[in-house]
């Protein structure tokens, strides 16, 4: 995929996530259950990214835990909503640009949470990402990422729609620059509209193989509840 193929999926998940914020956040209170067990791999004093925050609702499973906690997004209007859900830690929550960078030394955290995240990235980009997450792990830590499963039923229409197979395939309108496993799923703004976010289409080894080759050894990846998969890896 062209660089300003990616540049302008990236910008159009940022906006995409602004324009939905708020009804974003309202189906999304409170933490997914089948998820709940990502807090089992957190311990008291470990420091942690959660990259990808929205509006910060992993504390939910974590309010238990003495962690150093810090919350990134895209989305300045999911960082406002996270800073209003827990003004006791409006520091922790801050928003970042959708370069493949983020501003922390090597070796800073000991584990790193993304949730829901990586199927916004077309496939080079979260290869960068990837890297980028393993430079900031501390050797030992550990990182929990999630993606939803597309492949399930109410889902892979998005996948064999004629339309955008037949875009894909002849590289017209908005399909243009896309890849076969590159898709568009509609949302609802905060205001009812509908519009289009692109998604990477993941299975096991395609997320597996994104975490390999930014260096982690993956200890896990599977499919839970049918809905979301889920990768642990380990930065030696």
């Amino acid at each position: 995929m062209r660089p300003e193929i990616i540049n302008k999926i990236l910008r159009e998940t940022e906006i995409g996530y602004d324009q939905m914020a708020e009804k974003f956040s309202s189906t999304r209170k409170n933490f997914w259950g089948e998820l709940a067990f990502i807090a089992d791999y957190i311990k008291d004093g470990d420091k942690i990214l959660d990259y990808g925050c929205g509006n910060g609702r992993l504390l939910e499973i974590l309010k238990n835990k003495k962690i150093e906690y810090v919350g990134m997004d895209v989305s300045q209007k999911l960082i406002d909503l996270a800073k209003a859900k827990y003004p006791e830690r409006v520091e922790s929550f801050s928003k970042i640009t959708s370069q493949a960078s983020l501003a922390f030394p090597d070796n800073f955290f000991n584990r790193i949470i993304a949730v829901a995240v990586f199927h916004h990235f077309p496939e080079k980009y979260a290869k960068e990402m990837g890297k980028e997450l393993f430079r900031i792990t501390r050797p030992g830590g550990t990182i929990v990422v999630t993606a939803w499963n597309l492949w399930q039923n109410k889902r892979r229409k998005n996948i064999f729609n004629f339309s955008a197979i037949f875009g894909k395939i002849f590289q017209v309108g908005i399909y243009r620059g896309y890849c076969l496993l590159d898709i568009l799923v509609p949302f609802r703004d905060n205001h009812g509209g509908v519009f289009k976010r692109y998604h990477r289409v993941y299975n096991k080894k395609s997320l597996t193989d994104i975490f390999l080759f930014a260096g982690f050894d993956v200890e896990k990846c599977f499919l839970e509840n049918g809905k979301n998969i889920v990768l642990v890896a380990r930065k030696k």
